[in-house]
């Protein structure tokens, strides 16, 4: 099942609770915070996400509807990071190696650590079949759309 972060920039107090869950849960924060919101990563659809598409040693795989980095065949060249639309891979220089969001399906969590930790209740998570059962809510459609249209955008 394919899974999406949706972030409500209005609720976002810039606490940077969020960053500082994900680098207590993984060593590394695998998210950063522009001048305002976090940024995470887009999730791309594995068959076209540029990260994956452009390792060499194909150690950006599919696990469960996510990419994950497989830490063994990393060879840390660095180009995934290059290629993120969103730049959101990040150096891992514990395991030598480079680290990407995975919605912490890599975690002993039920939720990401980020979702859990944000008082401000700014972070959802969400299938993308979820968000097309939303969009049938009139008072949601058209913000729905719009966020449907980008990641589309993004990922086709």
């Amino acid at each position: 099942m394919k899974t999406l972060m949706v972030v409500d920039p209005r609720r976002c107090s810039e606490c940077q609770d969020c960053i500082n869950a994900c680098q207590k849960a993984h060593g590394v924060a695998r998210v950063k915070k522009s001048s305002t919101v976090p940024i995470f990563c887009m999730q791309c659809h594995p068959d076209k996400a540029p990260c994956a598409r452009i390792c060499p040693t194909g150690a950006i795989r599919e696990d469960e509807g996510t990419l994950m980095v497989d830490e063994d065949a990393c060879i840390l060249c660095r180009l995934c990071m290059i290629a993120c639309p969103v730049g959101m891979m990040v150096i891992d220089e514990d395991h030598k190696c480079v680290q990407k969001c995975t919605l912490c399906l890599d975690a002993e969590g039920v939720i990401p650590a980020c979702v859990d930790a944000c008082k401000d209740n700014v972070l959802k998570i969400f299938s993308v079949e979820d968000l097309e059962e939303l969009k049938k809510d009139l008072s949601f459609t058209e913000v729905l759309n719009e966020a449907m249209k980008a990641y589309q955008d993004k990922v086709g």
